[in-house]
């Protein structure tokens, strides 16, 4: 039994290469640039659509438990 294991792990190790654990290249000054980048503006339909929906959870507040089980 210890050998078929030994030999699944060569076969695997065969197969797969090994994972890379550590970046290629410090990714610490990409994310500075991606703060210094402005920000995406948000339409005014998802506005509206966040507006009807607070609306209806006032009007229905049985709706709340439904929306959070579809979240």
């Amino acid at each position: 039994m210890e050998n078929d294991d030994q030999q699944i792990r060569g076969i695997l190790k065969a197969v797969f290469p090994p994972v890379e654990t550590a970046p290629r290249r410090d990714l610490w000054p990409e994310v500075l640039r991606r703060f210094d980048q402005p920000g995406i503006a948000t339409p005014w339909y998802d506005w509206a659509m966040l507006g009807w929906l607070a609306g209806m959870l006032v009007l229905f507040p049985r709706l709340i438990p439904v929306l959070l089980y579809h979240l």
